[in-house]
């Protein structure tokens, strides 16, 4: 048996620290390279959905419809997607409204209607808001599908209120049926 010197033992100890210590490096550059990317991506992200929404604000205006909403969104199961509803005041004077966004039973297959009426499946800001004369806003909806596949119908109605806190007389300002396909 050879034995070791003290000489190759402090070599290969070195040997180590080194590695190690370029292990940590590279460790280090990846995850900053990483979280740069993700942060770009997110920054994509937030640019996109601004486009949209100026794009939908831009239609309604040319149109002069009440509302936009999608027709057909395909989303897999259990995720969550953002959908945009646009909606423009074509009244001569201050609209005073709430959204509300139902499941149509009727046209949503089974499986799907329990799992889209739960509670925190479907989020919108359901509070009074407004809109001056000829403006266009959009509003996001966060939807999370259910864990099976299937179509559901998704109607999102503005209710108009005479007062600008929304109440008084109520009456249906639009209203705009979407299809959800979950796969």
């Amino acid at each position: 048996m050879k034995k070791w010197s003290k000489n190759a033992s402090l070599n290969l100890s070195i040997n180590a620290i080194v590695i190690v210590v370029l292990a940590m490096t590279l460790l280090g550059l990846g995850l900053g390279f990483i979280k740069s990317q993700i942060g770009q991506i997110g920054e994509t992200s937030t640019q996109v959905q601004q486009q949209i929404a100026e794009q939908i604000e831009g239609q309604l205006r040319a149109s002069g419809e009440k509302m936009s909403f999608q027709r057909e969104i395909n989303i897999a199961k259990g995720d969550r997607k953002v959908l945009t509803l646009g909606i423009q005041n074509v009244d001569n004077e201050e609209l005073h409204f709430k959204i509300n966004i139902s499941v149509d039973e009727s046209n949503t297959d089974p499986g799907l209607y329990s799992g889209l009426t739960e509670k925190n499946a479907i989020r919108y800001d359901g509070t009074c808001l407004s809109l001056d004369i000829t403006e266009a806003q959009t509003y996001g909806i966060n939807v999370k599908a259910p864990s099976k596949s299937g179509t559901a119908a998704i109607r999102a109605t503005v209710k108009k209120y005479s007062k600008s806190d929304c109440t008084g007389n109520e009456d249906t300002y639009s209203t705009k049926l979407s299809y959800i396909t979950v796969g």
